[in-house]
């Protein structure tokens, strides 16, 4: 393999992250149809150090371009996997070892590269989020990775390069701008959800629980739901801001001897994005559970509401209920049965049987 002069990538990087700051960073906002986890084909997808982006889609095993700085395998083949290991000269990791949980076997080095396996989040835009394993291997000259799904930053870098032609690029400033992405996409995530909890938090204060009804219920019923879609997807995202930071401090611990220190600084500013959104995923853990402490307590409150409801009504009907029975019983000498006036009698001592609980319960304020 050729090695390739680190030149300057400073243009190239930041056009992707002039692109990246105006592109939508979830497309439903904007109404369109692109989701994070699209059905993923195979695909090798190459960048050289002018800056051409090629797409190979079929299985045809071609040369590589010896000024190549980028591989990127998405589900690649076991023939495509030896080819590439043949120009690189040094192995890849196989699916089954990129879902190995041990630290010493997602970071390590081996014949002058860094392999390092990240988890990145997929499916932001659908109501099931997830995260994939995707392998890092980088090298002073080439940047290779192994992924089996296809998440947003991998496209819009993708896109970006189609955009700008014949700028000069290296491994490095690919892994940087990639890191970039791929912690933005974190980032407005992390932004979605604080808007939902905002939503959430007035929807969960606006309601009135002592009113029980089936609409109330049904609203709260939503809310723990909603709360429980976010928490999953916050837990998500903050794993792979964990892995993130690890694979980032290893890059810089073990290739400081070749890596510039423009980038050096840059890579350092990530690690510092990536801390503030752990803190912020903490922070929004915290109100996460606030908010669904505060609702389960309102569908206690409802609960009890109804409990109070029935019991209330219970005795509101016992006197009358006793009075009735009373004089419903079959003996043979009840003197005020006979009486003419007996029966609206009983009507109106009925009725005042249940007015005295009523006017009790009002009284202390429990109706």
């Amino acid at each position: 393999m050729r090695a390739v002069d680190s030149g300057r990538g400073a243009r190239w990087q930041d056009s992707l992250r002039r692109h990246f700051h105006h592109s939508p960073p979830f497309p439903w906002r904007h109404g369109r149809a692109a989701l994070d986890c699209a059905p993923s084909p195979r695909m090798i997808r190459l960048i050289t150090q002018q800056g051409q982006l090629i797409d190979w889609n079929d299985e045809k095993v071609r040369p590589f371009p010896d000024n190549l700085v980028f591989l990127d395998l998405m589900n690649p083949s076991r023939a495509e996997e030896l080819e590439s290991e043949s120009w690189l000269e040094y192995q890849l990791p196989t699916r089954e070892e990129m879902q190995e949980i041990e630290e010493s076997s997602r970071l390590y080095m081996e014949k002058g590269a860094l392999y390092m396996t990240a988890w990145i989040p997929v499916g932001l835009d659908t109501p099931d989020p997830d995260t994939t394993a995707i392998s890092f291997v980088i090298a002073p000259d080439c940047l290779t990775t192994v992924r089996y799904a296809d998440p947003m930053a991998f496209r819009l870098l993708a896109d970006t390069v189609r955009r700008q032609c014949s700028l000069p690029t290296t491994s490095d400033a690919v892994f940087l701008t990639l890191c970039e992405l791929i912690v933005a996409r974190i980032a407005d995530a992390l932004q979605t959800v604080e808007s939902d909890l905002k939503k959430v938090g007035r929807e969960i204060f606006s309601l009135r629980p002592h009113e029980a009804n089936a609409a109330i219920e049904k609203d709260l019923g939503d809310v723990v739901r909603t709360l429980g879609r976010r928490s999953a997807l916050v837990a998500n995202l903050r794993e792979s801001l964990v892995s993130v930071n690890r694979m980032l401090q290893f890059f810089l611990n073990n290739a400081a001897t070749w890596l510039r220190g423009d980038l050096a600084a840059q890579f350092r500013s990530v690690m510092r994005d990536v801390k503030s959104l752990d803190d912020y995923t903490n922070q929004q853990q915290q109100e996460m559970t606030f908010l669904l402490e505060s609702t389960l307590g309102l569908i206690n409150i409802q609960q009890n509401q109804i409990i109070k409801i029935f019991t209330i009504a219970s005795v509101l009907f016992l006197p009358p209920t006793l009075i009735a029975s009373i004089y419903g019983m079959n003996f043979e000498h009840m003197p005020e049965t006979k009486w003419p006036w007996a029966y609206p009698a009983v009507i109106v001592l009925l009725i005042l049987s249940a007015l005295g609980p009523i006017w009790f319960f009002k009284k202390k304020k429990l109706l």
